[in-house]
């Protein structure tokens, strides 16, 4: 789903140039982006993270191609005073040992709590980096819910966290519950941030969460957007993983808030 807004836009450009190609493009997470493209369901699949070894082990045809970086941000409402926050705290509230914004020294109000669904890459990424494991815990509503606890810990914490499959979606409920936290690309929190002024990107450990910090790795939580094929892509696949990595590519990596991994700019 990360990848997929960087693939439309450089579609449409791509299609200038090849105006005979046509394009499909859905989202569905990174886990079902590796198993489509392993499996020929899909000519080109996307994945916002590395392999896994499991997947290395299962689909040794695949070929991955990275065509951008991005980071995880920790959003919360622009109203809220709470402007950085620790990996330590991130664990305590996923995990409900910190349920109210006044342990962070915000306001005296509950902490409404937002994730990712199953099958997202930035749920499995967040829950590697702050050493959470997480199952799901029924529907609320519309959403699922999951629940998460500390890796080594026997019990899941008693609080429900809504789960929700798009970064739009998460930002949206972000922007109507004050008391909200959240985690989601960098990128797009960020173009949201400056353009709407409603959200805040916390800073992690003192890092300020934004692209440029990405790009020089002084950011933690960051990641690889890939492309994914089934064996050394050829002809017109070929011609549109070069053209993502050209110049064109890269501007459109950079137009969506990402960063470029070539020099082409």
């Amino acid at each position: 789903t990360t990848v997929q807004p960087i693939v439309e836009k450089a579609a449409a450009e791509f299609r200038k140039e090849h105006p005979d190609v046509q394009f499909a493009i859905g989202g569905g997470g990174s886990s079902h982006g590796v198993k489509a493209a392993a499996s020929g369901e899909v000519v080109i699949g996307a994945a916002s993270r590395e392999l896994k070894e499991s997947e290395k082990t299962e689909y040794p045809d695949l070929v991955v191609t990275t065509i951008a970086e991005d980071g995880i941000a920790m959003i919360v409402n622009a109203k809220n005073p709470v402007k950085e926050i620790t990996k330590e705290q991130v664990q305590a509230i996923y995990t409900g040992k910190i349920t109210n914004w006044k342990e962070l020294g915000g306001n005296d109000q509950p902490i409404f709590v937002v994730g990712k669904e199953e099958g997202h890459s930035t749920l499995e990424l967040f829950l590697e980096y702050f050493d959470l494991e997480a199952e799901n815990a029924g529907k609320a509503g519309k959403y699922s819910t999951m629940v998460y606890r500390k890796e080594g810990d026997s019990e899941f914490a008693s609080v429900k966290v809504l789960a929700i499959g798009s970064n739009s979606e998460e930002i949206a409920q972000v922007i109507l519950k004050p008391n909200a936290i959240a985690y989601v690309s960098i990128g797009t929190a960020e173009s949201v941030a400056a353009k709407s002024g409603r959200i805040r990107l916390l800073a992690l450990d003192g890092v300020e969460a934004s692209v440029e910090n990405v790009a020089n790795h002084t950011y933690p939580l960051r990641r690889p957007l890939n492309l994914l094929t089934k064996g050394e892509p050829q002809g017109i696949v070929k011609q549109f993983i070069d053209f993502m990595l050209g110049k064109q590519g890269q501007q459109v990596v950079v137009d969506q808030e990402f960063v470029s991994v070539t020099d082409e700019l």
